[in-house]
C-alpha cells in the first residue's frame, strides 16, 4: 500500500524533468539566441559643477545576445551606456563604460570598453562684438554710423576651448536700405581661424541690438588702389614691381568719410612661393562708410632673381 504514492511521485518528477527538457529544446529550436549590434548614446553621470568633460564620445557600439523574439523588439532606448565621473580630477582620465540591458539579455561586447577624455575647468571671459554688414544699401545711400547695445559678450565653457574664442559676430543685412533702423541681431562665436564655434561654449547675451544710420552718398572721389602683401619670396628673389589694374577707383560715401580717404587696400596677397611674374585678382577692402562699386581688381607682381 505504501509503494503506490512513491511510484506516482517518481513518475511526476520524471515527467516534470522531461517537460523542462522539452521546453528548453523547443525554445532553442523555435526561439534561438541571436546577437545584434547597436549604436547607443553614452550618458555622462555625476558631473562636477566646476569641471566639464572634453573630447568624450557621444555614442558607443554594443553587441547584445538574447532570444530572437526579444532581440526583434529591442530598441535603442532599452539599452543604457554611461560613464561615472564621480571623484575624477582635472586633466586626462580613463574610465570604464557601464551598461544595462533588459532581463534575459547579455552584453557580448562594448566598443570602446573604456574611454579617455579630459576634464577641463569651467571658466568665463569677455570677447568683443563685431557687426558685419551684408549686401549694399541703395545706390544713393551709405551707412554712416553703426551703434550697438553692448561691446562685449561673456562666454563660458571649458578653459581650453574658451581660449580659442576670438570674437562674437552679428550680421545685419542692409540690401537696398536708405533709412535708419534698429534690429536685434543674433550673435555667433568665431575662433582664431574665423570658423564658427561648435557646441561646448555658451555666451550671453545671445543677441545684440544694432542701430544703423544712413547718409546720402553725395560725395565721390577717385582714390589710389594699394596692394597688401604678406609672406616672403623664395630665397634669392626680390620684387621688381607691383602694378594694380586699375591703379585708381572711384568711391562714394558720406562727405566727412570720403574727404579723409585717399587710397584703398586690396585683401592680403601671399608672396610665399612666387618665383615668376604672376597676376592675381583680389578684392578691395573698403572701410566703413565707403561704397566701392568695383569689388575687385587685378594685381601684377613681377619678381627677379638676384645675381
Amino acid at each position: 500500500m505504501d509503494r503506490l504514492p512513491k511510484t506516482n511521485l517518481t513518475a511526476k518528477i520524471v515527467a516534470l524533468v522531461l517537460a523542462v527538457i522539452l521546453w528548453v529544446y523547443v525554445m532553442n529550436e523555435q526561439n534561438p539566441p541571436v546577437e545584434v549590434n547597436m549604436e547607443v548614446p553614452l550618458e555622462i553621470r555625476n558631473t562636477s559643477s566646476s569641471l566639464v568633460p572634453v573630447d568624450i564620445p557621444e555614442f558607443v557600439r554594443i553587441r547584445v545576445r538574447g532570444p530572437r523574439t526579444l532581440i526583434a523588439g529591442l530598441s535603442q532606448q532599452d539599452i543604457k551606456t554611461y560613464v561615472d565621473l564621480r571623484g575624477l580630477t582635472e586633466g586626462l582620465n580613463t574610465v570604464k563604460v557601464h551598461t544595462t540591458v533588459p532581463t534575459s539579455m547579455e552584453v557580448v561586447e562594448v566598443i570602446p570598453e573604456r574611454v579617455t577624455f579630459r576634464l577641463d575647468r569651467v571658466a568665463n571671459r569677455q570677447v568683443p562684438i563685431e557687426v558685419r554688414l551684408a549686401g549694399s544699401p541703395s545706390i544713393d545711400s551709405v551707412v554712416e554710423k553703426i551703434n550697438y547695445s553692448t561691446a562685449h559678450v561673456v562666454v563660458e565653457g571649458p578653459k581650453g576651448l574658451l581660449d580659442t574664442v576670438v570674437k562674437a559676430v552679428a550680421t545685419v543685412d542692409v540690401s537696398g536700405k536708405n533709412t535708419d533702423f534698429t534690429i536685434s541681431a543674433p550673435l555667433i562665436l568665431l575662433d582664431q581661424n574665423g570658423k564658427e564655434m561648435g557646441e561646448g561654449v555658451s555666451f550671453n547675451p545671445g543677441n545684440v541690438s544694432v542701430t544703423l544710420s544712413f547718409a546720402p552718398s553725395v560725395s565721390k572721389k577717385v582714390i589710389d588702389t594699394k596692394p597688401s602683401v604678406t609672406g616672403e619670396l623664395p630665397k634669392g628673389y626680390i620684387i621688381k614691381q607691383i602694378i594694380t589694374n586699375p591703379p585708381r577707383v572711384e568711391v562714394s560715401g558720406a562727405p566727412n568719410v570720403v574727404e579723409k580717404t585717399d587710397f584703398i587696400y586690396t585683401e592680403p596677397i601671399s608672396l610665399d612661393g612666387i618665383d615668376k611674374d604672376k597676376e592675381f585678382e583680389v578684392k578691395l577692402i573698403g572701410k566703413e562708410g565707403i561704397v566701392v562699386p568695383k569689388k575687385s581688381i587685378k594685381v601684377n607682381i613681377s619678381v627677379i632673381k638676384q645675381q
